[in-house]
């Protein structure tokens, strides 16, 4: 606190938040969490789909892929793409394979959460 009022002082905003190509850590969930994304198949396009991202400016790090959900580290070439087309683009070639498997629609929510790393944040506190 401040001698001249009872207010603590705020702390200060990071002074640069975006780099040249910033991470993101990424959560997607199935609909009603259904535990579809369990399979060699499911894993096999994720894969197939993280090593056709460079070519689009996206690059996946680590990534845990769950029965009902994901999370993946993605780091993006903000010129090319955005986080929403990235993920639009994943869920799609996703569900693309959960189609073939015979799986019914919606696979997916509609939304997903994702938390911009910061100067100084790690992968180890994600």
């Amino acid at each position: 606190m401040t001698a001249e009022n009872s207010r603590p002082q705020r702390l200060r905003r990071l002074e640069t938040v975006f780099v040249d190509s910033p991470i993101y850590f990424a959560t997607a969930c199935t609909f009603h969490r259904r535990k579809i994304l369990a399979g060699l198949t499911v894993h096999r396009a994720f894969i197939e789909f993280g090593n056709s991202g460079p070519v689009h400016g996206a690059w996946i790090g680590k990534y845990v892929l769950m029965p009902d959900h994901l999370h993946a580290f993605v780091a993006l070439d903000d010129e090319k793409i955005t986080l929403a087309k990235w993920m639009k683009s994943l869920k799609n070639a996703i569900s693309k394979v959960l189609r073939s498997r015979k799986v019914s629609a919606p696979h997916w929510q509609k939304t997903f959460f994702d938390h911009l790393l910061r100067s100084g944040e790690s992968y180890s506190q994600k």
